[in-house]
């Protein structure tokens, strides 16, 4: 065979060899890449706060990334229990939160919106109060920041202020105590504080 006929085959064949290469490289990256860089935008955390639990009333929250900047949370609170004879909280809340996010890793600092919806039944000193007809509602903005100590564990610090708008009975703080007055109040100022630790459960 002619040695000028050989090399352009040899040349030839290398052209369509290595575009095909590189190509078949490019999708084989795409096909291992691109579906994790997308799921790991989103996950699934639990947590706690830890100051209701000062005053007996558990509390567990769970939150869902929604992409790099945004997360939605609700955390439930539950206390059945009477403490003394003269102070209480018995309680039923849930506290619906979005949260927005300065860092995409989800962690450092964020800004919140967030509701609370109470059902309550609270002693303390002269009077027992317990919300009738509705449960109170309130909305407000806050700030948080989360410390990550591990690729599971973080502690989150939260701060929030807005109001709350409560329709309650107000009873004489004593056994079978009698109805005093009922009573509708607004309240503006600090509605939302949190130390709680979380827990990363898994990618979605």
């Amino acid at each position: 065979m002619d040695f000028r006929k050989f090399a352009f085959i040899v040349f030839g064949c290398l052209l369509i060899l290595f575009p095909l290469k590189g190509r078949g490289e490019e999708l084989e990256e795409f096909r291992t890449v691109a579906p994790q860089t997308e799921s790991s935008h989103q996950g699934l955390l639990i947590k706690s706060n830890l100051l209701p639990w000062a005053l007996t009333i558990p509390n567990l929250g769970l939150e869902y990334i929604i992409n790099e900047k945004w997360s939605a949370t609700v955390d439930v609170m539950f206390c059945p229990w009477k403490l003394t004879d003269k102070f209480s909280v018995k309680t039923v809340a849930v506290l619906p939160e979005g949260r927005w996010w300065l860092k995409s890793s989800q962690k450092g600092s964020f800004f919140n919106l967030h509701l609370n919806l109470a059902w309550f039944n609270v002693r303390a000193n002269d009077y027992r109060y317990q919300d009738v007809s509705r449960p109170l509602l309130g909305a407000g903005i806050g700030y948080g920041y989360r410390l990550a100590l591990n690729k599971r564990w973080c502690f989150e610090f939260e701060i929030g202020a807005g109001m709350a708008n409560a329709k309650y009975d107000r009873y004489y703080n004593v056994e079978n105590g009698a109805l005093k007055d009922t009573r509708v109040s607004t309240y503006w100022g600090i509605d939302r504080a949190s130390i709680a630790v979380t827990y990363y459960i898994c990618d979605l």
